[in-house]
């Protein structure tokens, strides 16, 4: 029987205890330890090794307190030693450090703080990337959905493949997304190497983790080879709704959809998501029988398939513009009445997020975010 994987929780509040005890109802096995108790042992079994970031009660480090050197003054900088044990590093320049995929988390109440300027929605990725974590969160969230999210992550990381490195044969890393042999197999394949991953040297060199980065900091939470409901139900010509009401039969459409689900690592870390070439081939399926190729014919012919109306997106070329904090506007509007931007954190191969043309402000943050190839089009409309 394949052993749990195991979570370990270091936090100076011994009320955290019922954290690690909630977590272990969610198929992981999970432990609070305070940081005078933090071992070895614990840390080199751990999946996953959550870090409170402000941690007061520590009687060893304040005996230190007057040794800069040996002064861990908060969570990150105690993730970046907990780094160094896990890979071996040091004392000897002899000896190449040995890697472990165990993925670091920082829990903190102060994210804002913690990212001062930054946009909310790429704060996480944004401090995770600056201080070497697979990830940040946000203390105060802990519901099941913040519990399942956990434990998926703990998941993901024991189930990160052994063998890295020949990009030619990426079979592993394609069974760890759940790629299975769908006839839209291979667009997915080159979609994914369209990001980028690092599936060989870097991957290689850290026991797969950042590959487990790369996916959880660069992918989920942009529109790249996996969308969200909102895009998914765009490229078909409907709204989100709609997609449950489709899952929900028994046709070639909704057989086809239900195979475009995401359903490998993470799955639930994020919110549903879909393979952006199955939702294609799902659009491929209604063109046969669509009187034309605009979306409302293939959402036309998706309701026909499907034996009832679907609820009709009405827009040609839907786009999905972005608020001053990076999040996603939830109505889509047509590509004729936005602008392309390009903000700080965003992946160039991800979709483009968009401003409509009559939200400019050339004052406002997100103006001066305007890909150069639209600005002209702004001063053209009267926008400068």
């Amino acid at each position: 029987m394949t052993e749990q994987p195991f979570v370990l929780l270091v936090d100076d509040d011994p009320q955290q205890e019922a954290f690690a005890l909630a977590l272990n109802a969610y198929g992981v096995e999970a432990k609070h330890v305070l940081p005078d108790d933090l071992t070895a042992e614990d840390l080199n079994h751990a999946s996953l090794v959550l870090i409170d970031e402000f941690i007061e009660n520590w009687t060893a480090r304040e005996a230190v307190k007057d040794s800069i050197g040996l002064f861990v003054r908060d969570g990150v900088a105690l993730a970046a030693v907990l780094r160094s044990a896990l890979d071996g590093r040091g004392p000897s320049p002899e000896t190449a450090p040995t890697p472990r995929n165990t993925a670091l988390v920082l829990r903190t109440g102060h994210l804002a703080v913690l990212a001062e300027g930054t946009p909310a929605f790429i704060r996480p990725m944004t401090v995770a990337s600056r201080h070497d974590l697979e990830w940040v969160a946000e203390k105060a969230q802990v519901d099941a959905e913040t519990l399942a999210r956990f434990a998926a992550l703990a998941v993901a990381t024991k189930a990160l493949p052994t063998e890295w490195g020949n990009p030619t044969d990426p079979t592993a890393q394609l069974q760890w997304l759940a790629l299975g042999e769908q006839p839209w197999r291979e667009d997915a394949i080159a979609q994914i190497e369209l990001c980028r991953p690092p599936w060989t040297v870097l991957a290689a060199t850290s026991a797969g983790r950042r590959w487990l980065s790369w996916f959880i900091q660069r992918i989920l939470p942009f529109p790249t080879f996996l969308v969200d409901d909102r895009r998914a139900a765009s490229y078909l010509g409907l709204k989100p709704s709609a997609l449950d009401v489709l899952l929900g039969g028994d046709s070639d459409a909704a057989a086809a959809l239900k195979q475009a689900k995401y359903t490998g690592q993470l799955a639930a870390f994020a919110g549903r998501r879909w393979w952006r070439a199955g939702i294609a081939a799902v659009k491929q399926l209604a063109l046969k029988t669509a009187e034309g190729r605009g979306a409302d014919d293939i959402a036309r012919a998706l309701g026909a398939l499907h034996g009832t109306d679907l609820d009709a997106l009405g827009l040609r070329h839907p786009v999905f513009q972005i608020d001053a904090d990076y999040n996603v506007v939830d109505e889509p509007l047509e590509i004729t009445e936005a602008v392309r931007l390009q903000p700080d954190g965003w992946p160039s191969y991800a979709d483009d997020p968009w401003l409509a043309t009559t939200s400019i402000d050339v004052e406002d943050s997100l103006a001066k975010l305007i890909v150069i190839d639209d600005r002209a089009d702004v001063v053209e409309d009267g926008g400068e």
